[in-house]
């Protein structure tokens, strides 16, 4: 391969899900994200907002001296966490990762590469974030005090209004929640994960439910469809791919389902490349 090839391949962004979860993002052109609340692992959150909370701490002193009503604004959002909404998609640089295949049914998943470009405009177009996992304990705790760090320099610029303070704090809180849910335990660092982000302090436009084992989920759809005209530099993707550059088949999977894929993709007008998955890996 050339250097001048090689240098025009685009970044991938994939996301890991079942053969229901695959059909139903090609047949809505959409990736759903579920409410932060309802993670496999609620400790996954927990671990971040804790380092989001000890920097707010540290910082506590100068946000009363700066204004005690911007304190009890926070106090208040930590007492009444419930009123702030964020919703969570996973995301990763390795699109063929023994770990991940595991988790979706045995080795029997799919994993779909997006062209990390195109979806990052699409997904800031409906105020979702991209943001790569942190998992180096030193640089969390530095991301959490930048977070912090924004708070105070918007409330040293100051406002005539009365409760100017209060709603710097509102209008920054989300941003908080976000910082939380990009830190995650190093343990998890094999998974080169990145989350696409959605937070405010109400329930998002759009909002839908679906059933799972466990009960209801809330979740927010991050569309394709009506940004598919977004241009991305050197693409050759076909047109109808809204972003996909390549599906890759869970290693315990039958041969036959790469015809299966190739039928999908047929039904909605996509062609892009379809591969098997490198791992020698058998479900038990």
């Amino acid at each position: 391969m050339s250097e001048l090839h090689r240098e025009s391949r685009p970044m991938i962004l994939y996301h890991y899900t079942s053969a229901a979860g695959l059909y139903g993002i090609v047949a809505s052109k959409s990736l759903w994200t579920s409410h932060y609340r309802f993670l496999n692992d609620t400790s996954e959150f927990r671990h971040g907002w804790d380092i989001v909370l000890a920097a707010i701490e540290r910082r506590g002193t100068k946000i009363k001296q700066i204004s005690s009503l911007a304190w009890e604004r926070i106090t208040r959002f930590r007492e009444h966490s419930e009123s702030v909404h964020a919703f969570v998609g996973s995301l990763t640089s390795n699109g063929d990762l023994l770990s991940q295949w595991r988790g979706y049914n045995r080795g029997q998943g799919f994993s779909i590469g997006f062209d990390a470009d195109w979806l990052r405009q699409n997904a800031e177009e409906q105020r979702f974030d991209i943001t790569p996992v942190i998992y180096d304990t030193e640089q969390q705790h530095a991301a959490a005090d930048e977070a912090v760090a924004q708070l105070v320099a918007r409330l040293l610029e100051g406002t005539d209004e009365p409760e100017g303070a209060r709603a710097q704090v509102k209008r920054w809180w989300p941003h908080a929640l976000k910082t939380a849910l990009a830190l995650k335990n190093e343990h998890f660092r094999e998974e080169c994960e990145s989350r696409l982000v959605w937070a405010d302090v109400s329930w998002p436009p759009g909002l839908k439910t679906r059933v799972a084992p466990a009960g209801l989920v809330p979740y927010r759809s991050c569309q394709f469809g009506q940004f598919n005209k977004i241009i991305i530099p050197n693409s050759t993707s076909h047109p109808n791919n809204c972003g996909i550059e390549e599906i890759i088949l869970g290693p315990a999977l039958a041969p036959q389902q790469v015809w299966a894929v190739e039928a999908l993709l047929a039904t909605h007008q996509m062609r892009l490349a379809i591969k098997q998955s490198a791992i020698p890996y058998v479900a038990d």
